[in-house]
């Protein structure tokens, strides 16, 4: 039976998942995903900005949104994209006063897979975006999240996902990530991209999620505040999608919770680095249960 990880019940003695405390081994194979989180608890996360624009039209409006939510008593994690990072520190500093987390998401958005098969420099592309997050979001922990959520190979016999990350082993190897914890998936994505490619509006995204968060009931929501993609971050019409959300999830008993709160990130930050310490790099090995991969988002 899989634990409050996700993984067979001594997958944790494994020293490849990461679990020991500032080891150089923060990075899991398995994804960190929000399914045992209470029924209508939602953690709201936010890919591919920040960015801004001008004007009450379309377009990204990372600070706004990030004012809205506080406004709302909810603290969100926004996974920025170093190059975008570096054009908007400000909305950065004010991320960071409304309370919110700031997580890591590449420093210009590869598929992690494919770079670490064509040996790219994929410890680059996380390390050039944390020197810029480290002046603002300070020094730990940092989450991280891989583009498209793209973390292991496929087994192409099976079809199914490999259950050691090349991007795991590639990063934990480098011992430059001692406070990171990683990879963020997700259980709730409507796309919301797909609309603002289309010019749909905030309403139609709404009712989409609406409906995925209703079947699903809890987890980890997927939107994005922005997107290396011109055609979507002029439409992006995130904020007024996370308005009509909020003020209807709240209607319907749903509750918000910060990423900290992410029953395996509890985990991983307490008792998983507690027995680490208390059995000194000891492991034994363990086979690993991987959750099936998500759809993929921009």
């Amino acid at each position: 039976m899989p634990n409050v990880l996700g993984v067979s019940t001594d997958v944790l003695k494994r020293p490849e998942l990461g679990t020991g405390a500032r080891d150089g081994r923060m990075f899991l194979h398995a994804d960190i995903k929000g399914y045992d989180l209470p029924p209508k608890t939602l953690c709201l996360t936010y890919d591919d900005g920040p960015g801004e624009s001008n004007g009450d039209g379309a377009g990204p409006k990372t600070e706004a949104l990030g004012a809205y939510l506080c406004d709302e008593g909810i603290s969100a994690t926004f996974f920025v994209i170093g190059a975008h990072a570096e054009k908007y520190p400000h909305v950065l500093r004010s991320l960071v006063r409304q309370g919110h987390t700031i997580g890591n998401h590449t420093y210009s958005h590869p598929g992690l897979v494919a770079l670490a098969e064509a040996d790219g420099d994929v410890v680059g592309e996380i390390a050039r975006t944390e020197a810029i997050l480290r002046e603002f979001a300070g020094d730990t922990p940092r989450f991280f999240r891989a583009p498209y959520g793209n973390w292991r190979q496929v087994d192409w016999e099976t079809k199914a996902d490999k259950a050691v990350s090349n991007a795991a082993e590639t990063l934990n190897a480098s011992a430059q990530f001692d406070d990171y914890i990683g990879p963020v998936n997700w259980d709730i994505s409507a796309e919301d991209f797909a609309f603002w490619r289309r010019s749909d509006s905030a309403g139609q995204a709404a009712v989409a999620y609406l409906a995925l968060i209703e079947e699903v009931g809890r987890g980890i929501v997927l939107m994005h505040d922005s997107s290396n993609e011109e055609v979507i971050r002029r439409g992006n019409q995130t904020l007024e999608l996370t308005q009509l959300l909020v003020k209807e999830l709240k209607g319907r008993a749903y509750r918000f919770v910060g990423i900290e709160e992410l029953p395996q990130v509890k985990a991983i930050r307490g008792s998983t680095h507690a027995e680490a310490r208390r059995r000194g790099g000891d492991f034994e090995e363990a086979s690993l249960t991987v959750p099936s991969r998500p759809r993929v988002s921009a």
